[in-house]
């Protein structure tokens, strides 16, 4: 099992346990990702090598373009029902990591872009 961040009280912080499970998540599948492009796509060539910047941008693309855009629209009720992610979840997750958040609406959720 996961670490888990807790407040000072010693109470779960969901939002942030639920960020904490997705940032490992994802960086592990992009581990992988680029351990195979390196061992069997370039059979190990150092010079197609990716760079720290590469990886880097591929980390923020997956944790931007894969994760946030997939939270967004499954708070959808119509589409999802019960299933679907509750607004609170999501905003309570992404909350303090976004880029200029404190111009955000309150409810990002359902603008065009963050």
């Amino acid at each position: 099992s996961l670490a888990a961040p807790r407040t000072a009280k010693g109470d779960l912080c969901k939002g942030m346990a639920r960020l904490y499970k997705i940032i490992i998540i994802e960086s592990a599948y992009l581990i992988w990702k680029l351990r195979c492009e390196r061992r069997i796509t370039n059979e190990d060539d150092e010079d197609k090598w990716q760079t720290l910047v590469e990886i880097e941008n591929r980390w923020l693309a997956a944790i931007n373009s894969r994760r946030l855009e997939i939270d967004r629209p499954l708070t959808n009720r119509n589409k999802y029902g019960r299933r679907a992610l509750s607004k609170d979840t999501v905003l309570r997750t992404w909350c303090d990591t976004l880029l200029n958040e404190d111009q955000l609406p309150r409810d990002w959720i359902t603008s065009p872009r963050v």
